[in-house]
C-alpha cells in the first residue's frame, strides 16, 4: 500500500500551430467534443484547468454499491517555443468519489465521499490515472495530425 504520493507524470507533446490557435482549438474540443466545461483561462489564455470529469468507476468486490468514481481535472498549457508550440499536460486535481447507502433508525441515508489523492494516495490506483493521461495525450496529438 502506498504512503506517499508519487508523481504522475506530465505529458508534452510538440504540434505546429501558434499557441492562441491551439489553446482555441484545444478548448473547442474539450467543451464541444468530451462535453466538459473550462474551469478557467489563465490571463494570457495560454493555461486551461478543466472541470473534474468522470473517467473511471472501479467495481467487484469490497467496493461501495456504484463502486469508486475516478475524477480528474486537467491543466493544460501551451507554450511556444522555436516558433512550434508544445502542450503540457498534467493532472491538477484527482481524486475518488463514493456513496454509501446506510439504514439508520428504519430510514435509508446516503452518504457522499471524496478522497483527494493528495491525502489518501494508498487508495488510488495509479495505472488509471496514467492510461487517462496517455488516452489525452493522444487526443490532442490527434487533433493537430496533418493529413496529406
Amino acid at each position: 500500500m502506498r504512503v506517499e504520493v508519487e508523481s504522475i507524470p506530465k505529458r508534452v507533446i510538440a504540434i505546429k500551430a501558434q499557441p492562441h490557435e491551439a489553446v482555441r482549438k484545444i478548448r473547442s474540443h474539450i467543451e464541444d467534443d468530451w462535453k466538459c466545461r473550462i474551469l478557467e483561462a489563465d490571463s494570457a489564455g495560454t493555461v486551461l484547468i478543466t472541470a473534474p470529469y468522470h473517467f473511471n468507476t472501479e467495481t467487484g468486490f469490497g467496493q461501495p454499491a456504484g463502486g469508486r468514481k475516478y475524477y480528474t481535472q486537467l491543466r493544460i498549457e501551451v507554450i511556444e517555443h522555436n516558433g512550434t508550440s508544445t502542450v503540457n499536460l498534467s493532472h491538477y486535481n484527482f481524486e475518488i468519489r463514493t456513496s454509501y447507502a446506510f439504514n439508520q433508525e428504519g430510514q435509508l441515508g446516503t452518504l457522499y465521499k471524496r478522497y483527494p489523492y493528495e491525502q489518501y494516495p494508498g487508495m488510488f490506483e495509479l495505472a488509471l490515472i496514467n492510461s487517462e493521461m496517455d488516452r489525452v495525450s493522444g487526443d490532442i496529438q490527434r487533433l493537430f495530425m496533418e493529413y496529406k
